[in-house]
C-alpha cells in the first residue's frame, strides 16, 4: 500500500463518466495507524447492472480550522466483495501522514444518483456525497460501522437492520437517521423516510441502533444514517452511512429463530450477566422454505482486547445454529451495554433477504442492587448527546414507580416524567422524542422520595 505525504500530495489522476447511477451508497472511516499517520478507507457499494465503476476515487481533505485544503486520488483494493448477487462492496483504501493535528473533513463525491429513487425530489439531478469529520490527535480514530448494509427488504414482512456502530476508541457515539448529502454537502431536495405501515414506522432505536420499519410499498429508497463521537461531552468527529434499498414483493417466509440461554430470561434479546458467571446463548434459525440459511455474527464482545466472547456458527441445510459464549471479568462491569448482532441470509427465488437480531449484553448485577463497581454511575443515559430520545438504565433495590426531573445547571425543573412501577434490578425506561432545547441538562431519577442518581444530558 503506498503512503502518501500530505504536504507534498498531488492530483495523480482525474476520474472517468461522473454518471455513475450505478452507485448504491457508501462511507467513509479514518482510522490510526502510529503518530500522524492514518488509514482512510472509502467503501462504495455498487449495483452491477449499472456501469462500471471508478478505478480511482478523488477524496478531499480539509483543515477545519485553516480550510486548507487537498485531493488525493486512491484506487480501489483488487478485492472485490459480493455483498449478495447483483451488490459489491469496493474498497478504496490508502495510509497517509496528515500535515498537522485538528479537526479535518474527508469527503467523497460522485455524479448521479439513481432516478428510481423514489424517497427524494429529483434524485437523477441528485450527487452522492460520502464524508467523516475526524479529530487528528497522534491517537484518535472515527467510528466505524461492523455490519455492512442489508439491500434488500420484503414488502409486509418487518425488516430488522442493524449497522453496528462501535468506536475502539471508548468515546461515546450516538446514532440517528440522516438526510442523504447531495454536492457540496448539502441535503438532497424533498427526502422523506422509507415509506412504512402506520404501526411500525421506519425507526432507528436510540439504545440498540437497530433499523426497523414495515414496508408497505415497492421500490428503491434512500437511508442515511449519521454516527456522531463524543469526548467528555464534547463532538469530536462523525461518519455516515448513505445506502439504497430496494423493496420487493416475494412469497417468502421469513426463517424461524429460536433463542435459548442458560440464564433468565431464556429466550430474550437482553440478558444482565453478572461478572465471572458463565452466559451461554444458542440461537437455532430454520428455514419454513426448506432453503439453506446462514448466520454471521459481528458485536463489541467479539472484538474486547481481552476476555472476549466467542461465537460459533454452524451451517446446514438442515438448519443454522449460533452459539455465544462469554464469562465476564469484573473488569468489565459496566451500566452500557455491549452489543451484538446475528445476521440471517436466506435466498428465496432471485432475491437475497436478510435480518439482523440485535442482543444486548450488561455486566453487573440484576438481583442485588447497585455493585461497588456501579456505584460512581448507578443513573445511565443512551445515546448520550441526543435530540430529545434516549433510553434511561438504572438499578433498583424495590419495585416502586420512578420520578425522571430535567433541570438546567442553574437549577431549574424544565421536564418531569413518572413512570409505572419498575421492578427489582436493572431497569431500562425508553423516552420518545421529548421536546427541548438544545442544552446540558441534569438528569435526576428518584422513586419514593429518594435519589437513585443522576446524570448530565446533552440535547442537541
Amino acid at each position: 500500500m503506498k503512503k502518501i505525504l500530505l504536504a507534498f500530495a498531488l492530483l495523480l489522476s482525474t476520474l472517468g463518466s461522473l454518471n455513475a447511477t450505478h452507485m448504491m451508497g457508501g462511507q467513509i472511516t479514518v482510522q490510526h495507524i502510529s503518530g500522524m499517520d492514518y488509514r482512510v478507507k472509502y467503501t462504495a457499494y455498487r449495483d452491477t447492472t449499472g456501469i462500471p465503476i471508478a478505478n480511482y476515487a478523488i477524496l478531499t481533505f480539509v483543515d477545519s480550522s485553516s480550510m486548507n485544503s487537498f485531493t488525493v486520488s486512491v484506487p480501489y483494493d483488487t478485492l472485490v466483495v459480493s455483498l449478495i448477487p447483483g451488490v459489491e462492496e469496493y474498497v478504496y483504501d490508502t495510509v497517509l501522514t496528515f500535515p498537522n493535528t485538528g479537526s479535518w473533513y474527508v469527503s467523497y463525491e460522485e455524479c448521479c444518483r439513481n432516478y428510481a429513487i423514489l424517497n427524494m425530489s429529483q434524485p437523477g439531478s441528485e450527487t452522492h456525497h460520502f464524508y467523516s469529520r475526524v479529530l487528528i490527535d497522534s491517537l484518535n480514530s472515527t467510528p466505524v460501522f461492523l455490519n455492512p448494509p442489508i439491500v434488500v427488504a420484503q414488502e409486509n414482512v418487518p425488516f430488522y437492520y442493524n449497522p453496528l456502530p462501535f468506536d475502539a476508541d471508548g468515546d461515546s457515539i450516538a446514532w440517528s437517521l440522516d438526510v442523504p448529502l447531495s454536492s457540496n454537502g448539502l441535503s438532497v431536495l424533498g427526502y422523506t423516510l422509507p415509506p412504512s405501515d402506520s404501526l411500525v414506522p421506519f425507526n432507528m432505536d436510540p439504545l440498540t441502533g437497530e433499523i426497523t420499519f414495515l414496508p408497505n410499498a415497492l421500490g428503491n429508497f434512500q437511508v442515511s444514517v449519521r454516527v456522531r463521537e463524543y469526548r467528555a461531552g464534547v463532538q469530536i468527529g462523525e461518519i455516515s452511512r448513505d445506502m439504497q434499498l430496494i423493496v420487493v414483493g416475494s412469497g417468502n417466509r421469513p426463517a424461524l429463530v429460536t433463542v435459548n440461554a442458560n440464564q433468565a430470561p431464556f429466550n430474550a434479546k437482553s440478558y444482565t450477566i453478572a461478572p465471572g458467571a458463565g452466559f451461554s446463548m444458542a440461537v437455532s434459525v430454520y428455514d419454513q422454505d426448506g432453503q439453506q440459511v446462514q448466520v454471521q455474527g459481528a458485536g463489541e464482545p467479539f472484538l474486547l482486547n481481552t476476555n472476549p466472547a466467542t461465537l460459533s456458527i454452524t451451517n446446514s441445510s438442515a438448519g443454522s445454529t449460533a452459539t455465544v459464549q462469554w464469562t465476564p471479568s469484573s473488569g468489565q462491569v459496566r451500566v452500557a451495554p455491549y452489543l451484538l448482532g446475528l445476521r440471517i441470509t436466506e435466498q428465496f427465488g432471485m432475491n437475497v433477504f436478510q435480518s439482523d437480531i440485535t442482543f444486548t449484553l450488561r455486566v453487573g448485577n440484576s438481583t442485588t442492587g447497585i455493585q461497588a463497581v456501579e456505584e460512581s454511575v448507578p443513573v445511565s443515559i443512551h445515546p448520550n448527546p441526543n435530540s430529545g430520545a434516549f433510553a434511561l438504565s438504572f438499578f433498583s433495590d424495590r419495585s416502586e414507580e420512578i420520578e425522571l426531573s430535567l433541570m438546567t445547571l442553574d437549577g431549574k425543573r424544565v421536564a418531569t416524567f413518572n413512570r409505572d412501577e419498575v421492578s427489582t434490578g436493572l431497569n431500562i425506561v425508553r423516552f420518545e422524542r421529548i421536546s427541548l432545547a438544545p442544552g446540558l441538562y441534569m438528569a435526576i431519577v428518584r422513586q419514593g422520595g429518594r435519589v437513585l442518581g443522576t446524570q448530565r444530558m446533552l440535547v442537541q
